[in-house]
């Protein structure tokens, strides 16, 4: 599968506007989703990289089999830092701000999560978006598991505040980045948080608390060019639409490298 998509930058003072334009343009009221994200890293190496154990592989039912087998491929090409994502409500660590002593235990082994995996965005050459191979294998349990069976090690945590509107194929999706405030700045975490503090602790990256608007597409098959042609151009015809109002440009693909550094 591929993604395709534009980027853009919305000041926080703009939020309110913003999500009024979005659903008087996709017709719908965004779908509030608070997401926490645990970043792995792959093994530092070039060689040699096993991927995922061959005995899980065999034993993926029909239907996921072929997705795990996707990624068995990549990882054994090169090394990644994954993402698992996982659910939370707003309200996740209001036993701690309301003074309880007892507070509810994260074992993410436990829940339902989905594991990212996005390679670097392709060249772009004669392309006016950015495109990049992804697989996203959800409601999964086990997740951290098998990442330290992979030999991937935990390197962060990260909380996404999302609103989310679809229209037609198109997902718009806006964004703002929040970190734990143990863990703000340069401090390492060196494991899974068991307890998340109160939302309104939590540290915005980016110092002027900048959301991000994404718009993107996913094409099936993106060695298609057909499939490909036709999300381009509706994402074209998004930017077209929402000149004036919303800068949606393509990034760096450098900014959003997911290989490991070696």
């Amino acid at each position: 599968m591929h993604e395709l998509f534009l980027t853009s930058h919305i000041a926080n003072d703009d939020l309110s506007r913003t999500v009024r334009i979005l659903q008087g343009y996709c017709g719908m009221k965004p779908v509030s989703l608070i997401e926490r994200r645990l970043m792995w890293e792959g093994p530092r190496a070039r060689t040699n990289l096993k991927g995922i154990d061959p005995g899980f592989l065999m034993r993926q039912p029909p239907q996921l089999a072929p997705v795990w087998r996707g990624l068995h491929e990549q990882l054994v090409r090169q090394s990644y830092i994954l993402t698992l994502i996982y659910d939370v409500t707003r309200d996740f660590g209001q036993a701690e701000a309301n003074g309880n002593e007892e507070k509810p235990v994260l074992d993410c082994d436990q829940l339902p999560g989905t594991l990212r995996w996005s390679d670097l965005p392709d060249p772009g050459v004669n392309r006016p978006v950015n495109t990049r191979p992804i697989i996203s294998i959800e409601e999964q349990r086990g997740l951290c598991t098998i990442m330290q069976s992979m030999g991937h090690r935990f390197i962060k945590e990260i909380i996404q505040e999302c609103y989310r509107f679809i229209n037609n194929n198109v997902v718009f999706e806006l964004s703002r980045y929040l970190q734990l405030p143990d863990h703000a700045g340069n401090k390492q975490q060196r494991k899974i948080s068991t307890h998340l503090p109160p939302f309104q602790s939590l540290v915005a990256f980016d110092l002027e608390n900048k959301w991000i608007l994404t718009a993107s597409v996913r094409v099936a098959n993106g060695n298609d060019p057909d499939q490909m042609q036709q999300g381009i151009g509706e994402l074209t015809t998004v930017k077209t639409e929402f000149e004036g109002c919303f800068d949606l440009h393509m990034v760096d693909r450098h900014t959003v490298d997911t290989r490991v550094k070696i």
